[in-house]
Parts: C-alpha cells; sequence; structure tokens
C-alpha cells in the first residue's frame, strides 16, 4: 500500500478526490490512499511522476510461463534493446518503446533455433553497439540502430568462426574500446568509431601473440584506464585523443587491483589486495607520484565504490568471506574518502556494534546517497544520506517492524528512484520515491497471492519506465510503466 501522507480523509471524499488516480489492473485491490498519493502528490513535483498501479506488460516475445528470459535491457535514442529467446530463432536482439503493446525483434542475425546471442549491450551515441555470432564470423562486434538493415557487423577482426570475441566494451568520448584477440596478437586493447575503417588496435601490451589480462576498463574524465595483469599488474590511463598510455601504479604479479572509480574532476579510487585477502583503499590523480594508499580496511574487501561530488562512498569493515574478522567495534558500515587521508572516514554506526548494518545498493539521488541497511530494529530499508551523520536516516520502513524488505535494483530515473522490494501482502514487487523521508509508493503487484515478481533493470524510453519482471503465467518479460505528468497519470482508464 502506498505511504500515507496525512491528508484528512474526511476532506479528501468531500473534494471527491477518492478513486482519481493512475489506472489499476482488472481485479487489483489498489487502496483509496494509494489512489490520493498517486492524484495529489506529484503535481507539487511539476515534472513527469511514475504512474504507480498502471505498469503493464510489453513485448510477450514467448508466450507461456518459461518467458523469454529477456537481459540487459538499454536505452538508445528512445528505444529500449534488449537480448530476448522467443522459443524458435533463439536468442536474438530485440527492441520495444514501451508505447506499442509488443516488441519486435531487430534482426535475425543468426537464422535458425541456435540465436546469435547478443551480449555487452552498449550505447554510443545514438547507436547500440553489442557483440554476437552469425555462425560465420564467430563473436564479433556489432551495431544498431533500431532498423533490420541498420543492424551490422562492424569489423570482422579475426577471420572465420572462431571470432575476436570482443569484452568489456567501454565508451569514451565518441570512441568505444574493448578487448579483442585478432589471432596474432593475443588479446590486446582496441577501439572504434562504429566503422570498419576506424576500428584499430590502440595498444598492444603484450608484444607477439602473448597476451595480458586486461581488466576494469573505466572511463575517466575523457581518458581510459585500465589494469593489466602480467609479471606484474599496473594500472594504465589511456589518453582518449592520443593513444598515448601512462602507468600509475604497479603492484606485485600476485597482487589484485579493482574498483576503479572515477569521482570529481580528476581522482580516480581503486583498491589493492597485495596477496593477503585484505584491500587498501587508494587514489590517484593521474600521476604516478599523485598516487597513494589511504587506508587499509580489515575482513572483506570494501564494496559498492559510488561517487558523489569529489568523494566515494563504499561499506567497509564486514566479516572476511572465510570468517576473517573486519571492524571489531563497527562491523560493515557506510564510508567515505575524498582523497584524503583525515577525509576518508566512517560516515555512521547505523548499527552499533561488530555486526555492521551492512549497507548495499548504493546510488545517488538529488546530490544524497541512498541505500539498503539494516539498523537491527526495522530490518533491512532503504535509507540516506547526505555524508554527515546526523544526515544518515531511515527513507521509510517499508515492511514495518523487525522484518526486511530488503531494497534491491536500485535506479535513478529523472529524479526518481526506483527498486525491489519485499512486503507480506505482495512479495517481491516494484516500488519508487522522490526521495523525501517517508515517500516511498508501490508499483502494480504483478506476481499474484505474495509471489514474487522480482522487477529489475528499470530504464527510461520516452514516457514509459521499463523493466524486466516475472508473472508466473507470462514468465520473465519486459514491462512498461507510464512516466507522464500527474495530470496525464491521473487520466489512465482503470
Amino acid at each position: 500500500m502506498a505511504a500515507w501522507r496525512g491528508v484528512p480523509v474526511v476532506v479528501l471524499l468531500l473534494s471527491g478526490v477518492l478513486g482519481v488516480g493512475c489506472g489499476a489492473a482488472e481485479g487489483e485491490d489498489v487502496s483509496a490512499m494509494g489512489e490520493v498519493s498517486a492524484a495529489l502528490e506529484p503535481a507539487a513535483y511539476g515534472g513527469p511522476q511514475p504512474c504507480g498501479p498502471s505498469a503493464r506488460l510489453v513485448g510477450d516475445v514467448r508466450r507461456g510461463e518459461e518467458g523469454s528470459a529477456p537481459e540487459t535491457l538499454v536505452e538508445v535514442a528512445g528505444q529500449v534493446f534488449y537480448a530476448a529467446n522467443d522459443g524458435v530463432s533463439g536468442r536474438e536482439l530485440w527492441v520495444t518503446d514501451g508505447s506499442a503493446t509488443e516488441a519486435r525483434r531487430v534482426k535475425d542475425v543468426r537464422p535458425g533455433a541456435y540465436g546469435s546471442t547478443p551480449r555487452f549491450l552498449t550505447r554510443m551515441g545514438g547507436r547500440l553497439f553489442f557483440v554476437a555470432d552469425d555462425g560465420a564470423h564467430g563473436p564479433e562486434l556489432w551495431l544498431s540502430d533500431g532498423t533490420e538493415k541498420g543492424t551490422v557487423l562492424v569489423a570482422d577482426i579475426r577471420r572465420g568462426a572462431q571470432g575476436s570475441a570482443p569484452d568489456a566494451l567501454t565508451v569514451v568520448g565518441s570512441r568505444l574500446y574493448f578487448t579483442a584477440d585478432d589471432g596474432v596478437r593475443g588479446r590486446e586493447l582496441w577501439s572504434t568509431d562504429g566503422t570498419a575503417k576506424g576500428t584499430q588496435l590502440t595498444q598492444e601490451f603484450a608484444p607477439g601473440q602473448a597476451s595480458l589480462y586486461l581488466d576494469d576498463l573505466t572511463e575517466w574524465n575523457g581518458k581510459l584506464a585500465l589494469v593489466a595483469y602480467g609479471d606484474a599488474v599496473t594500472l594504465w590511463v589511456v589518453e582518449g585523443r592520443t593513444g598515448t598510455s601512462r602507468a600509475l601504479f604497479r603492484g606485485p604479479e600476485q597482487s589484485v587491483v579493482f574498483s576503479l572509480t572515477p569521482a570529481g574532476k580528476d581522482r580516480l579510487f581503486f583498491l589493492v589486495d597485495v596477496g593477503f585477502g585484505e584491500a587498501d583503499l587508494w587514489v590517484t590523480r593521474g600521476q604516478p607520484f599523485l598516487t597513494f594508499p589511504l587506508r587499509h580496511f580489515a575482513g572483506d574487501y570494501p564494496s559498492e565504490l559510488t561517487p558523489l561530488g569529489s568523494a566515494v562512498y563504499f561499506m567497509a569493515g564486514a566479516e572476511g568471506f572465510f570468517g576473517e574478522p573486519g571492524d571489531l567495534f563497527h562491523g560493515g558500515e557506510l564510508w567515505k574518502s575524498d582523497g584524503t587521508l583525515l577525509g576518508t572516514r566512517l560516515v555512521k554506526d547505523v548499527r552499533p556494534g561488530p555486526e555492521g548494518s551492512l549497507p548495499s545498493g548504493l546510488t545517488v539521488l538529488d546530490g544524497r546517497l541512498y541505500f539498503a541497511a539494516d539498523d537491527g530494529v526495522h530490518g533491512r530499508e532503504l535509507w540516506s544520506s547526505n555524508g554527515t551523520a546526523q544526515g544518515t536516516v531511515l527513507v521509510q520502513d517499508v515492511e514495518p517492524g523487525p522484518a526486511s524488505s530488503t531494497p534491491t535494483a536500485f535506479a535513478v530515473l529523472d529524479g526518481w528512484l526506483f527498486f525491489s522490494a519485499t512486503t507480506a501482502g505482495r512479495g517481491r514487487e516494484g516500488w519508487y520515491s522522490n526521495g523525501d523521508p517517508g515517500r516511498v509508493d508501490p508499483m502494480r503487484d504483478i506476481a499474484p497471492a505474495g509471489m514474487d515478481a522480482n522487477p529489475h533493470g528499470f530504464v527510461r524510453a520516452g514516457g514509459s519506465v521499463l523493466f524486466i519482471a516475472t508473472d508466473p503465467a507470462q514468465g520473465e518479460e519486459p514491462w512498461a510503466l507510464p512516466f507522464l505528468p500527474a495530470a496525464r497519470c491521473a487520466r489512465l482508464e482503470p
């Protein structure tokens, strides 16, 4: 049920507002309070808003309870692309704009039941890039503008059916970087502008047929940062314009460098495990002499590094995977770092004691951090923080009492936070919030009788928010929630 705003029911009854709201599916029980919330509240916010109970199935690609198992919704120029299996053509690329009642297959890249298995869907400009295997060229890089004619192979980097198997697609400016193996020089760093002529080897880190393992490709203020594993582990930065590279950090062969996270104008945070199963937080400002460690964290690795302004937020201090002790005083809690030793600190001990609140799902909305945490009283619920202990607060106890709603699948779209959460009466369903304390509302209950629809992958296209969810009768398919000005929400047919 939608959160109550404290508006007197008598006044609403007299004014005739009750019963006006976003349309509900036939047979769905939507409370009067939910309709009041949908009809009244968002008007004060001016722009588009979620029309809560109005989500509908879009593109039942594979009829029946199995569903098409869509993967990775990606919005490009008002269209949403995804890979799905219709049970006939295998896994291929599909597209919808959310306004139609059906999705359409973009192109049968590999005719027959096997499918081309599109993966690593990545937007660059107004086109979608992805890796697919057409059965003749092996896994190679493709692009699509949403039409069959405009869905083409970018370049056949490795001739023959084995393919170059592009990986780690990362956009930097107007070029797409990735790793690929051309069969001659091993797996190296490549880039493309979307044409065969403009697809080229960017840097050969290991001469000849040898290869280094290239990982964690990350866009950083118009540059590409990545980690190369060989006799040593090296953090590299590649200039986007010139293609020149320089090493910022080197560690011994047994070390691991990961979680590259840009923040602010010039800071790149990352984690280093030198081989002992615990990690140090590091920062660089683009030069080796400005690359240094900030703090060692015992126990589990710091996780979910999330930039907000010029700082990075993360969870740290939890017990290790094999029971290694973490922070014995605070447990796993929310930390932040501004790139200085003194500015790397605990934000708030949400759950005092060594167990910790274990923040997860860190997401930024309008200059605040939102996340799930368990304070030991309300269960795992939605919290927010402005970076101070006083400003770290519970947003709403979605499942009241000590039970947990366990929010997950956070996505921020045009000033609204979307996520899935579990309640006793509804199971795991979709929710949304504008971030204000107490302002958390439910989406349609897609899976009946307390079953789990497990909505995730929220993206916006035009007047809809699309996501993946499971209806027991139709399986896992894309759904669309109207995202419209309040007046248009209220006019939707129930």
